[in-house]
């Protein structure tokens, strides 16, 4: 009988015990073992099967050759180092990729995009929310993967974030955008499968659209395992 399927959870040192719990909870629903890696403790010769970035402080932008902001008050500079290498390593062995809130910053990154470094600077319509409840509206696009998943065009979520993706990066597309139309989910355009969710299904377990997020991961993450032997 073969390794089962593993997928790398990545977070900070501290901070990130809540999300993780919860991330490994929503990942075991589903038959997926995870193993949590943050700057002082992870593999560079993993033998993963998936790669799920969760949310955290602000992504440094040295990465990105930002100048810093006001608003960011704590970056991580290692763990931003380590999330590139692990998308590197990922993107060569044609992995199944996740990202939650920073998660799917640093995606965009990754693949050459930009972000806006606060929103609320931005000129919006409607006042920029930010709850743990699931209470924002997003509008998911047609002939999406992810429309695919959930088969339904609004969907209500939750929304911690500051900052968001501002140009999309190289193969990937928007998703999801919310009522000032900022993007709120992306996703690669080819078979790969990769999806960032500016919202974070993982704290609402509850909602079945949440599950089906995460289900779909799972499966594609066993698909994608049996195909590569």
């Amino acid at each position: 009988m073969g390794r089962q399927p593993l997928v790398v959870v990545t977070g900070s040192t501290r901070g990130s015990r809540t999300a993780w719990f919860m991330s490994r909870f929503m990942l075991s629903l589903f038959g997926i073992n995870a193993n949590f890696f943050h700057p002082d403790s992870w593999n560079r010769d993993v033998k993963m099967d998936g790669l799920l970035i969760m949310g955290g402080v602000d992504i440094d932008p040295s990465v990105y050759g930002g100048v810093k902001h006001s608003s960011i008050l704590k970056s991580d500079v290692r763990r931003d180092e380590m999330e590139l290498f692990l998308l590197e390593k990922a993107d060569k062995e044609n992995l199944p990729v996740m990202g939650i809130c920073r998660g799917m910053q640093m995606i965009n990154l990754f693949y050459g995009g930009t972000l806006h470094q606060h929103i609320e600077e931005l000129p919006l319509e409607y006042p920029h929310l930010r709850t743990p409840f699931p209470l924002r509206n997003i509008t998911i696009e047609p002939e999406t993967k992810l429309h695919s998943i959930l088969g339904v065009s609004i969907i209500k979520a939750n929304a911690l974030h500051h900052q968001a993706v501002n140009r999309v990066g190289e193969g990937l597309r928007c998703a999801a955008y919310d009522q000032n139309r900022i993007i709120q989910a992306i996703e690669g355009v080819g078979e790969k499968f990769i999806l960032g969710l500016q919202w974070h299904p993982e704290f609402i377990p509850y909602l079945w659209h949440s599950r089906a997020i995460f289900s779909t991961f799972c499966k594609i993450i066993r698909y994608n395992k049996v195909k590569r032997g």
